[in-house]
């Protein structure tokens, strides 16, 4: 991964070697003492050999001197930890698309690919990040699905196919372990695949959403390193002070930075165990927002040092990584991953280097990539689902006038969803939805199995007026999820969904507005640029319906998502995440 033997850099360094590339006038961000210093970047071949301000004796007939007087020179950031795809976009376009903004690596959890393909579809990928200018650590996910028993997954990877994994050079680490209860209840195939990671002297990333006390202490006592999901300061605290890696997130939904931050900066505490994470990121935010850049001038706005930013984004991840001996820092014998910006303050990246090659200039790309030849068996994994008829899709309840109903209840910017209950009428034995007060039908559909399995319930914080909307983006197991104010509209909707063979819909009356997402039923093989204008043409149509979410596919992506507090649905029902329980949709 890492190019360039020991022997090899110290022959050259000690030769005194012309060098391929000089960044000659600026200043660099030393993150090992957190100063700004003058000094000229001298690269040959992919490394960094020399830093100073004498670098006229590196000078070759053949090396490349480009003055950046003025300007600011970093590490290449790091993405500590993003599934991509909640870009929608596959590996090669979501590359295109970060590396402008001086993304040079990132850590990954394919665990939604892994969900629908599995294996196989594991394969496809490494194949794909070994084709890539972005350095990819891709981590074997942990839990497909999610939550056993509680849902119907395309694929299941057990705790042989993760000690089988771990012996693989493309695996990088155990992913996010997000059943959180099955390892401080000492669940057997949970502690199998733990185990099975320390053996393999790999990384263990955590999810533990509002864990604390004993069972947060159990958790990070069975060896897992890290926490994306704190939400408030306490919590954020709390995992810090016992040694947990923090990784502040700032996706397109679950927006904890900003709270977080400027909260925690008013505790003077050290900050080599915060990192930052994206988990989550549409591709219209890639493209008006930008990835690591956008996400270090939160930062900024949230009162941290830019120094001390730099730092969250190189190398505190390389540190964690356990890679910082090549990547997150500029030195000697590193890695000449590097990045050019106009200042610390706007931080507007202008040049993007990967090994000393020019990968990005002024927003574009500079280099050509291969195009991929997806197997076909990823391309249409919707084939099993049965349409439904609308009866399937209504609640039945016998011989009363009304009845008292679980609902689940949405936040803006959060995944944590509350458990609410309201009375509904009942007219010939069916369940009536609420749409003044915004109490709207709910369905995860299975589209894995050609079995029809329907959860069925009700939803609130959609605020949706008229139509449908429906999604085979439903973490994790990215069945097919639908809301509507009425039947007929949803049924429209998952009707179209298998026509596209995946992706996102909107219905309004008689007009469907549609993203397919033909890649495994969550990407698309549209280049960015067009999966940035179809997704806005999906969310101009969402005007329509009158949403009050700001996000409401992404809310409605993880309504499904049984491991996150606190009532959430599956194609087997609602579950208590609480208790870990299936439970009925009616309260009495």
């Amino acid at each position: 991964m890492f190019a360039m033997k020991t022997k090899e850099i110290i022959e050259r360094a000690m030769a005194q070697i012309k060098a391929d590339l000089i960044l000659r006038g600026g200043k660099y961000v030393n993150v090992f003492t957190r100063e700004l210093l003058d000094g000229d970047i001298v690269v040959s071949g992919s490394k960094i050999v020399h830093i100073g301000l004498q670098t006229s004796e590196f000078e070759g007939e053949n090396t490349e001197i480009l003055n950046v007087t003025g300007k600011i020179i970093s590490p290449g950031l790091i993405e500590s930890h993003i599934h991509v795809e909640s870009s929608k976009l596959t590996l090669t376009e979501f590359t295109k698309a970060v590396i402008t903004h001086g993304t040079t690596a990132a850590v990954i959890d394919p665990h939604e690919l892994a969900n629908v393909t599995g294996i196989k579809g594991l394969n496809v990928l490494f194949d794909e990040v070994r084709k890539q200018k972005i350095r990819y650590f891709v981590e074997a996910p942990s839990c497909v699905p999610s939550l056993p028993g509680f849902e119907t997954s395309g694929s299941v990877i057990t705790a042989a196919d993760i000690e089988d994994l771990m012996g693989r050079d493309e695996i990088f680490a155990l992913a996010e372990m997000m059943n959180y209860p099955g390892v401080f209840l000492g669940f057997d195939d949970v502690i199998k695949k733990i185990d099975a990671a320390k053996k393999s002297k790999k990384i263990i990333e955590g999810h533990a959403p509002l864990l604390s006390g004993k069972e947060l202490q159990t958790y990070i006592a069975s060896g897992i390193a890290s926490d994306h999901e704190a939400s408030s300061l306490e919590e954020a605290l709390e995992k810090l002070r016992l040694g947990m890696k923090l990784q502040v997130r700032e996706g397109s939904f679950a927006r904890d930075l900003v709270n977080i931050m400027t909260k925690l900066k008013k505790y003077n505490i050290d900050t080599r165990n915060i990192l930052i994470s994206s988990d989550d990121r549409n591709p219209i935010d890639l493209q008006q927002k930008g990835h690591l850049d956008y996400t270090y001038r939160l930062l900024i706005n949230a009162g941290i040092n830019p120094l001390e930013a730099i730092q969250m984004l190189t190398i505190n991840p390389a540190t964690h990584l356990n890679v910082n001996d090549q990547i997150g820092s500029l030195g000697p014998g590193k890695n000449a991953d590097i990045v050019v910006v106009d200042n610390l303050e706007e931080f507007k990246v202008e040049l993007v280097f990967v090994n000393g090659e020019l990968v990005a200039k002024d927003g574009k790309t500079n280099f050509l990539q291969e195009e991929m030849n997806y197997p076909s068996f990823i391309l249409d994994t919707v084939s099993n689902l049965q349409i439904p008829d609308i009866e399937d899709l209504q609640i039945i309840r016998k011989e009363v006038d009304q009845v008292k109903v679980k609902v689940i209840s949405l936040n803006e910017n959060s995944l944590i969803t509350d458990h609410l209950n309201h009375t509904l009428i009942v007219e010939n034995d069916k369940v009536v939805p609420d749409v003044e007060n915004d109490v709207l039908p709910i369905v995860v559909v299975n589209r894995h199995t050609d079995e029809q399995r329907i959860g069925k319930g009700f939803v609130k914080g959609l605020g949706i007026k008229e139509g449908a909307i429906a999604s085979t983006i439903a973490h994790d197991c990215h069945q097919l999820i639908c809301v509507g104010t009425n039947y007929q509209s949803m049924l429209k909707a998952i009707s179209k969904i298998k026509d596209t063979k995946g992706g996102q819909v909107v219905v309004f009356k008689d007009k469907i507005t549609v993203l397919p997402l033909e890649f495994a039923g969550i990407m698309s093989c549209l280049s960015f640029e067009e999966v940035v204008s179809k997704t806005q043409q999906l969310h101009a149509s969402l005007l329509d319906l009158e949403t009050s979410i700001s996000e409401p596919f992404m809310a409605l992506a993880f309504v499904s998502l049984p491991v996150i507090p606190h009532l959430k649905i599956t194609d087997y029902g609602l579950v208590d995440v609480d208790t870990m329980t299936k439970v009925s949709v009616f309260e009495d």
